[in-house]
């Protein structure tokens, strides 16, 4: 019995909870999902037996409905990718899946030298237009300093990724989620700074019929940043350091060069009263894949005398998120994402900037479900200067299981 009072004590804990939070379609990345994840934790009383570890298990089952102009170019389909703009005709395509539901666990337990936490994300979206399992976070934290695992790049701002009901998101934001280690250390009132060893992700292999494009890591990718939060929001400086070994195969031969990435993103956040404005903007050379729009995963292209160069990927974004009542959200905003082509022998088909823009309306219908509505425009410009656009109207219904 006391089980069981126990459960229905936890739930009800939870349900109140969930209808105090933002009627934003409950974030499902960035910093806002974590703070909820936390709240709940807090919330749900629930301990493993014979420890002091509290832990929470949950997640949501959601529903899409998508309705898009073009059938987008490749096997994804059910995330809006600008640079998989279609230039040609194009099929219309209406589409539901359940591939964005998600499982969440998170657990702290007390230690000497501050919480012990673990985490784990995972749902049904890889983006290759399957639906099975996918990991997209698994860590551990000692206290606020140390954080060894599979989580968000240090050169990412969690607190400026939109919550846009489109999976994939805006183009020209940094997003990457991989396996590093990360020290952070607190410097002065509301400032930090950190600093990370993360996962290259270099290794790619592009064969066609005359050319053959290969890299692969020389080192870990090395990022840092320095971060001041206050009651206004924040702002965040970061940078970003990796080195890659790229080879090019062609008739003539094979070109090879040892290249070094870098990159750097202002980010920040400003409150205006119960709404909030949040930007970035993020530019360097050899980062493509540091951006949300695979536009240049490699970063590399061929420059003067057919010498491998890197681009230089810049990107920006501005979104606006409006309370419209307690229980009634709006979030939209535009992002743009562009690879600089001077000097760079690239071939008129290929892209060279990406427009996303998008937004929505939530609402929070009981403590647990939650249903929204978000219209997309995506537009693609090539080096020859053609465009081609899209839109996309998405429809999502959210149940949340604690």
């Amino acid at each position: 019995m006391r089980t069981l009072a126990a459960a229905v004590a936890s739930l009800a804990a939870c349900g109140a909870l969930a209808a105090e939070e933002d009627a934003d379609f409950a974030a499902t990345k960035g910093s806002a999902a974590e703070a909820q994840l936390q709240a709940r934790l807090k919330a749900s009383i629930r301990t493993l037996p014979g420890t002091d570890t509290q832990y929470f298990i949950g997640g949501y089952l959601q529903l899409d409905g998508l309705a898009t102009r073009h059938r987008q170019d490749g096997d994804e389909q059910d995330a809006f990718i600008v640079s998989t703009t279609p230039f040609g005709p194009a099929d219309k395509n209406y589409r539901a899946g359940i591939r964005a539901s998600q499982l969440n666990w998170i657990s702290k337990t007390p230690a000497p030298f501050g919480d012990f936490w673990t985490r784990l994300e995972a749902n049904l979206f890889p983006l290759d237009g399957r639906t099975h399992p996918t990991l997209n976070q698994l860590f551990v934290r000692f206290g606020e300093a140390v954080t060894i695992g599979k989580t968000y790049s240090t050169f990412v701002d969690e607190d400026v990724l939109p919550t846009t009901l489109d999976y994939n998101g805006p183009s020209g934001v940094t997003f990457a989620r991989q396996a590093l280690v990360r020290v952070s250390l607190p410097i002065a009132a509301g400032w930090t700074v950190a600093a990370s060893v993360e996962d290259s992700q270099a290794d790619l292999d592009a064969s066609g019929t005359l050319l053959s494009f290969r890299t692969d890591e020389r080192r870990p990718d090395i990022a840092a940043r320095v971060r001041f939060e206050g009651d206004f929001g924040h702002v965040q400086l970061a940078g970003l350091s990796r080195r890659i070994d790229v080879a090019l195969d062609t008739p003539a031969g094979t070109r090879e060069k040892h290249v070094n990435g870098k990159g750097v993103s202002l980010s920040g956040s400003l409150n205006v009263g119960d709404n909030a404005i949040s930007g970035q903007i993020a530019s360097g050379e050899g980062i493509g894949r540091y951006f949300n729009d695979p536009l240049s995963a490699t970063g590399v292209g061929l420059g003067s005398g057919s010498q491998l160069d890197l681009l230089r990927s810049s990107g920006a974004t501005l979104y606006y998120q409006h309370h419209w009542a307690p229980d009634w959200t709006t979030i939209a905003g535009a992002s743009t994402l562009r690879i600089a082509d001077e000097g760079l022998a690239r071939r008129p088909e290929e892209l060279k900037r990406v427009v996303y823009a998008s937004a929505n309306l939530a609402h929070r219908v009981t403590p647990t479900l939650i249903v929204g509505a978000e219209v997309l425009w995506g537009q693609a410009t090539r080096v020859d200067g053609a465009t081609a656009s899209n839109t996309r109207l998405q429809i999502s219904v959210r149940y949340l299981v604690f």
